[in-house]
């Protein structure tokens, strides 16, 4: 179980991290469903201490709501992903640098709170840049956190005895997600061009 929660964690993160703008314009519903995913195993291990049982029932509830709220929120899905992936990044964040066990937890429920307001806040004027960014910081913090449940005893991933390696490597991830994001809007504006809604910033790049 703890592995195969783990290797969900990092697949999930390293699809998010590398595609999180392609997903909104190609497969909206599957963006939702992962970021809800991922929200509802940091939102369990949060509570818990652990990704058990109550951690898989909230991803998956996570996933149910979020991708339904796709369709039923459509016309408000930019707002409402700029919510969501606010609180997944606050989460990822918290969980990559080892603050979510900061008073009893509290710091990184908050801190997940505050970032998805500024999502919300933002998201309508830089969308674009928003989505790579969240999608390529929060997609990398749940690659190591998943790597990190695997190896619990393994410095490079460990977040607590590892220093500032793990936190340096979840930046050099990220950086990636975005290099490889920005490289690739051209391809994916031309890919999707017909029957989407493509934004200024990925035409203009």
């Amino acid at each position: 179980m703890s592995l195969a929660i783990g290797l969900l964690m990092i697949l999930t993160g390293l699809a998010i991290m590398a595609f999180g703008l392609f997903m909104f314009y190609a497969w909206l519903p599957l963006l939702y469903a992962l970021i809800g995913f991922d929200v509802g195993l940091l939102l369990g291990r949060a509570f818990t201490g652990d990704v058990g049982t109550t951690s898989i029932v909230l991803a998956i509830a996570g996933a149910f709501i979020l991708g339904a709220a796709s369709y039923i929120l459509e016309p408000y899905r930019r707002v409402l992903l700029g919510v969501s992936g606010g609180i997944l990044f606050g989460l990822s964040v918290a969980a990559a640098l080892g603050l979510d066990g900061w008073f009893g937890g509290f710091f990184g429920r908050v801190l997940a709170l505050v970032c998805g307001a500024v999502g919300g806040l933002l998201v309508p004027r830089f969308f674009d840049l928003f989505v790579i960014g969240a999608s390529a910081v929060s997609g990398a913090a749940m690659v190591m956190t998943g790597a990190n449940h695997i190896l619990p005893g393994v410095g490079f991933f460990d977040r607590a005895a590892g220093g500032l390696l793990p936190p340096l490597v979840t930046i050099i991830l990220a950086v990636a997600g975005v290099s490889w994001q920005l490289s690739n809007i051209a391809k994916w504006t031309q890919m999707l061009s017909v029957g989407h809604e493509v934004s200024d910033d990925s035409t203009r790049n």
